[in-house]
């Protein structure tokens, strides 16, 4: 595997990550989460059985279109469509935020239930014994609960105030937080919009993580990375 690059990488200072489909295979673990999720319901509560199969997606639509807010924080938004779609099946305000609340973190148990592989493990644990790391998501996934919470000084989640990726917010948080410039930054993702875009617009350097053997379908690249990668493990020239 080569890595390419596709504009000059100057001396950085710190590295981000991306977390979903850069360090791990994130898309059958959401499917694995989202099926459970669908047979938990119809288990504890059978009024869910009659449901088709797009009710919860048009609960997710009506959503963020009353609150298009949501579309930035990724646990808001799904406590959000269980808790209305409880609502529309019968359940009181209080029930159906009550119910939603155990369905959400039964989802999460399910969510967090993957392992990130050792070698990439070691990896970030090399890194950080040189540069340090921060962790940038647009998602929810627990890096307590995935066993990468050491290796990162920071991290910074979408929700809560900070806009996802591909707004600056989080970019800017981070290099504030190191107290270095954006361009001193290395972001690492997979995500030609959120990461590649947004790291660029923000001033940062890229890493793009295009793996070939991840679920998840690419969008096509709207602007060059500093350098391209099929693994997150050819980072590893950097140490």
């Amino acid at each position: 595997m080569i890595v390419r690059f596709y504009r000059r990488l100057r001396p950085f200072k710190a590295l981000s990550f991306d977390l979903d489909d850069t360090l791990y295979d994130n898309h059958p673990v959401i499917t694995r989460a989202e099926q459970a999720l669908k047979q938990h319901l119809q288990t504890l509560l059978p009024q869910t059985e009659q449901v088709s199969g797009n009710f919860w997606w048009q609960q997710r639509r009506s959503c963020l279109h009353l609150n298009p807010a949501l579309s930035h924080d990724v646990t808001a938004l799904r406590l959000a469509t269980l808790t209305l779609g409880l609502k529309k099946l019968g359940f009181s305000e209080a029930g159906a935020k009550q119910k939603a609340e155990q369905a959400f973190e039964f989802f999460l148990r399910h969510r967090n239930n993957l392992t990130v592989a050792p070698e990439v493990v070691r990896l970030l644990e090399q890194l950080a014994n040189k540069f340090p790391l921060v962790a940038i998501s647009n998602g929810n996934v627990s890096v307590d609960d995935i066993g990468i919470r050491h290796c990162f000084q920071q991290t910074y989640f979408a929700g809560s105030g900070n806009l996802q990726k591909p707004e600056g917010d989080m970019f800017l948080q981070a290099c504030r937080f190191l107290n270095i410039e954006t361009s001193q930054l290395l972001h690492v993702g997979d995500c030609t919009h959120a990461d590649i875009y947004g790291a660029m617009q923000s001033g940062c350097q890229t890493a793009w993580v295009n793996n070939p053997s991840f679920a998840i379908k690419k969008k096509p690249l709207t602007i060059l990375p500093t350098l391209h990668l099929e693994k997150v493990e050819q980072l590893s020239q950097f140490i």
